[in-house]
């Protein structure tokens, strides 16, 4: 015969505190000069640097030659501060 269970109501004793989120990359990163390289709609390798201006779910935003430029995090390969 099968004993039915109940569903617990959490994990263990009590519920997991909730963590801060942090941000995809460092704070410190806005206003820089990036390297990226990423895979084109073709799947080709391909390379830019811009400045980083904001990152969201999609991916990140470069300006790329005055231009907001969005290359999402699936296509990323690298990404690297250029040096000051």
């Amino acid at each position: 015969m099968t004993e039915m269970m109940t569903t617990p109501s959490s994990n263990g004793e009590a519920p997991l505190p909730k963590r801060a989120s942090k941000g995809m990359l460092p704070s410190t990163w806005l206003q820089r000069e990036l390297r990226v390289e990423y895979a084109d709609a073709d799947g080709k390798a391909a390379q830019t640097s811009g400045v980083l201006l904001d990152w969201c779910p999609a991916g990140v935003v470069l300006s790329v030659l005055g231009a907001k430029t969005l290359i999402a995090w699936e296509r990323l390969v690298l990404l690297e501060l250029v040096n000051d």
